[in-house]
C-alpha cells in the first residue's frame, strides 16, 4: 500500500495480482463494514430528508438561478456559454448533506484527483435549514454565495501557482450541497455534470469511510493544484474537440411527439443541445422519447406531459425541465390543432378549441419561458410554429386562420418585450407539411381534400403542385429553420418570419 497513492499487487501472473487485488478490496471492504456498523460518520442529523417532490420542486427553483450566474460569469463575443445541471437526492446524498459535519467535511475537499477533476478541489455548500428558512431566502444567498467561492478558487490559485501554470480556469463551482435537498452538479454538457454528480459521490464515500475509523484527510492544497493544472492535463484539454454550436443548451419542444417537433428534437440534438420533449399524448410522447434515447442517449433526452390549455400543467412541464437540466435556452411552440368549416357550421365550440390550443397555448407556454428565461438572465430563443394560413386567408377554416394570425402577432410583441431581456422571438410559417403529422391523420385531411376537389392519397401531389417551386414541404424542412433560429447564427434576428412553403405568393410578408 502506497500511502496516498493506492494498491500494489505482485504475483507469478496477471490473473493472480488480479485475483490479489480483489481480495485485498474485498478484505478492506468487509472490514470498514464490521468497523462502521453503529456509527454516524456525518454525525447527527441536523437537516432531514425533504419529500421528493419539494426536493424537486427547491432544486427546479434554484437550478435557473446558479446557472444563470455561472453561465453569464463565462462570456466571449458570442455570449453566455450556458451550462447543464444534473439533481441526485439519492440516499447517499441526502445522508450526507443532512449531517451536521457537512459544512467540515466538504471543505476538506477531495482526497483523490479522479475526484476533484471532475469536480474541483471543494463544492460549495449552500447555507439552507429546512425547517425555517424560504425558498426565497435560499434563492437569495445564491449569488453571494457563488461570488465568495470564486474568490476563495482565485486565492488557491494565486497561492499555489507556478511561474509556467496555465492561466486560471472556470472558478465557478461544479457541485453544489443544498441540505435536505441533495447535490446539483453543472457542465458544459450533461453527461460531465452527471459524472462529476457520480465522481463526488465516491468522494462521500471515502469519507464516510474514513471517518468512521478515523479522520478523513483531503489532498494538500498544492499537491492538488499541482494535479489540476499539470501542463500534460493542460495539453489534454487543449486538444479537446470545439463544441457543437447549441452545446450547453436546453431546447423545450410542444407537440414534440408529432413529425415537425420529433425533425426538430433530431436537428437539434445533432447540434449538441438537450431536449425536453412535450406533448399530450402520453403514448406518441412515450414512443418517441424512447426512439431519440436508441440513437441519442439517456442523457440529452427527457420528456414531459403537458397540456398547453393548462397553466398548471404549463407549469410543472418548465419544472421538470429546471430540476432534470437547469434551465431552458430554446422554447419551440409547436402544439397544433387544425379544423375547417364553413362559417355558420363552425361551433363556438370549435372556435374555442382552436383559439385555447394555438393562442392561448402559445401564449402560456411564452408567458412561463418569458419567466424563466429572465430568472437565468442570460436571454433566450422563443419559435412559434405558425402556418402559411396566419397570412393568407383559407375559405371554410375561420377558426384555424384567425388562431394563428393571433399567434403571429403573439410573437411580434413578445419580440418587443423581450429584446431588452436578449429574448428573441420569430415565427416559422409551414405548409402543408403531410408526413408524420397527426393533424393530417385525422378529419382535417378529409376535409382539406374536400376543399380541393382531390382524395386524401393525392393531396400532397395537389399542395407540391400548386407551390411555386413544385416541390413538397417535409418535418425536417421546418427543423432546418427553427435550428436557424434556435442557434447564434440568428443572434440579431428577432421579430421575423420564415415562411418554409415551397412559395405561396399570398403569404409573402412583404
Amino acid at each position: 500500500m502506497l500511502e496516498a497513492h493506492g494498491l500494489f499487487t505482485w504475483a507469478d501472473t496477471s490473473r493472480a495480482c488480479y485475483e490479489n487485488t480483489l481480495d485485498i478490496i474485498n478484505r478492506a471492504t468487509t472490514w470498514l463494514a464490521e468497523k462502521s456498523r453503529g456509527k454516524r460518520p456525518f454525525g447527527n442529523v441536523v437537516s432531514p430528508a425533504l419529500p421528493i417532490d419539494r426536493r424537486r420542486e427547491i432544486a427546479a427553483s434554484i437550478m435557473p438561478i446558479i446557472r444563470g450566474t455561472i453561465s453569464a460569469n463565462v462570456r466571449d463575443d458570442q455570449g453566455a456559454h450556458p451550462k447543464v445541471g444534473h439533481f441526485d437526492d439519492s440516499d447517499t446524498v441526502l445522508d450526507f448533506v443532512g449531517g451536521e459535519k457537512l459544512a467540515g467535511l466538504a471543505a476538506l475537499g477531495t482526497s483523490c484527483p479522479d475526484h476533484f477533476l471532475r469536480t474541483k478541489i471543494w463544492p460549495l455548500v449552500l447555507p439552507f435549514d429546512p425547517a425555517k428558512d424560504s425558498l426565497e431566502q435560499l434563492a437569495a444567498r445564491i449569488k453571494p454565495a457563488i461570488e465568495a467561492y470564486r474568490e476563495k478558487y482565485a486565492g488557491y490559485y494565486d497561492r499555489c501557482k507556478r511561474p509556467n501554470s496555465p492561466k486560471m480556469r472556470d472558478a465557478n463551482p461544479v457541485v453544489y450541497l443544498v441540505p435536505g435537498v441533495g447535490m446539483i452538479t453543472f457542465a458544459a454538457d450533461k453527461a460531465t455534470a452527471r459524472i462529476a454528480g457520480e465522481f463526488y459521490i465516491n468522494a462521500i464515500n471515502v469519507m464516510r469511510g474514513a471517518a468512521s475509523v478515523s479522520h478523513y484527510r483531503g489532498l494538500p492544497e498544492q499537491e492538488a493544484f499541482d494535479i489540476e493544472y499539470w501542463l500534460l492535463e493542460e495539453a489534454k484539454l487543449q486538444r479537446m474537440p470545439k463544441p457543437k454550436p447549441l452545446a450547453g443548451r436546453v431546447a423545450l419542444i410542444t407537440g414534440g411527439a408529432g413529425g415537425i417537433g420529433l425533425a426538430t428534437a433530431r436537428r437539434l440534438m445533432d447540434e449538441g443541445a438537450c431536449v425536453v420533449l412535450c406533448d399530450i399524448d402520453r403514448d406518441a410522447l412515450a414512443g418517441a422519447e424512447s426512439d431519440l434515447r436508441m440513437k441519442y442517449g439517456n442523457d440529452v433526452i427527457a420528456s414531459s406531459w403537458i397540456d398547453v390549455t393548462s397553466e398548471e400543467a404549463v407549469s410543472a412541464g418548465f419544472r421538470d425541465s429546471c430540476w432534470k437540466y437547469g434551465g431552458v435556452d430554446i422554447c419551440i411552440s409547436n402544439a397544433g390543432i387544425a379544423s375547417a368549416a364553413p362559417v355558420e357550421d363552425t361551433t363556438l365550440a370549435l372556435w374555442q378549441k382552436n383559439m385555447d390550443i394555438l393562442s392561448t397555448g402559445y401564449f402560456l407556454i411564452a408567458r412561463q419561458a418569458f419567466q424563466l428565461f429572465k430568472s437565468q438572465g442570460i436571454g433566450g430563443s422563443i419559435v412559434f410554429i405558425g402556418s402559411k394560413n396566419a397570412l393568407a386567408a383559407s375559405p371554410g377554416a375561420a377558426a384555424y386562420c384567425t388562431a394563428k394570425a393571433a399567434e403571429l402577432h403573439l410573437a411580434r410583441c413578445l419580440a418587443l418585450e423581450g429584446a431588452p431581456h436578449a429574448i428573441r422571438v420569430n415565427v416559422v410559417n409551414p405548409d402543408a407539411v403531410l408526413r408524420g403529422s397527426r393533424i393530417w391523420q385525422g378529419e382535417w385531411a378529409t376535409q382539406r381534400a374536400a376543399q380541393n376537389k382531390t382524395s386524401v392519397d393525392n393531396l400532397e401531389s395537389v399542395y407540391r403542385e400548386r407551390s411555386l417551386l413544385k416541390r413538397s414541404v417535409y418535418p425536417e424542412d421546418v427543423a432546418e429553420a427553427v435550428a436557424f433560429f434556435a442557434s447564434e447564427r440568428s443572434a440579431k434576428s428577432t421579430g421575423n418570419i420564415v415562411n418554409v412553403d415551397a412559395g405561396n405568393a399570398g403569404a409573402f410578408t412583404r
